[in-house]
């Protein structure tokens, strides 16, 4: 079995997790439809930046 090598993930991946997060997180001030899928927009950033981690040139 192979070996799960880490890197670190190339800034613009880095950058659209951060604007998803902060969309999670401040959604609601923006708009109401933001609000109501602030989680989804949170869990969408944490998962983008884990991948980025994890796969070689995202």
């Amino acid at each position: 079995m192979s070996q799960l090598t880490l890197q670190a993930p190339k800034q613009s991946t880095v950058l659209i997790s951060v604007i998803l997060i902060l969309l999670g997180f401040f959604g609601s001030l923006i708009s109401p439809g933001l609000a109501d899928n602030g989680d989804w927009f949170l869990l969408a950033g944490y998962v983008l930046l884990l991948l980025g981690v994890y796969v070689k040139g995202l």
